[in-house]
């Protein structure tokens, strides 16, 4: 393979690697693989619609808490605005559905632009979505309305403080 012609740089999923690096060790947490898929001759393609990027398990702390269980769904974006468009039906909808089962379904969103990072909960963007206020979720909001999750970089990878968890 010639010079340069290497494996296309994704900036979401180094965040991803950074992101479950991040996790403490007391939690418990699987990665949902990506949907794939195959062709054939008619060029078919099936594939599976996960509702999240990862479920984490964060088990108690102490003897009054019983854990918790998080659907979380990764959304890197290059600008101050993260598009509806980004987010899929399915993705939103198994969120919701979790959070009426006492499971806590988040957004997770990093705005590279600042190297600022919230946790955003489904039911936020849902309702955006719903009341149609705008296509998309704008940084400022997420600074007044949501979790900032701080962040430090080291060299040249990012640490999430994802104590919170």
């Amino acid at each position: 393979m010639a010079k340069g012609h290497g494996k296309k740089k994704s900036p979401g999923k180094d965040f991803e690697k950074d992101f479950i690096k991040s996790v403490p060790d007391r939690c418990d947490v699987t990665r949902l693989k990506d949907a794939g898929g195959w062709s054939d001759a008619t060029n078919m393609r099936f594939t599976s619609n996960n509702p999240c990027d990862f479920i984490v398990y964060s088990a108690p702390q102490d003897e009054m808490d019983t854990g918790t269980l998080y659907k979380l769904e990764l959304k890197s974006v290059a600008t101050k605005s993260l598009p509806f468009s980004n987010i899929k039906e399915h993705q939103l909808k198994g969120l919701m559905e979790s959070q009426t089962k006492g499971v806590m379904g988040w957004f997770i969103i990093n705005y590279r632009q600042v190297n600022e990072t919230y946790a955003v909960a489904a039911h936020i963007i849902d309702s955006y979505i719903t009341r149609d206020i705008r296509k998309s979720l704008p940084l400022e909001y997420c600074r007044k309305n949501c979790l900032l999750i701080k962040q430090s970089l080291i060299r040249v990878r990012w640490r999430y403080d994802l104590k919170w968890l």
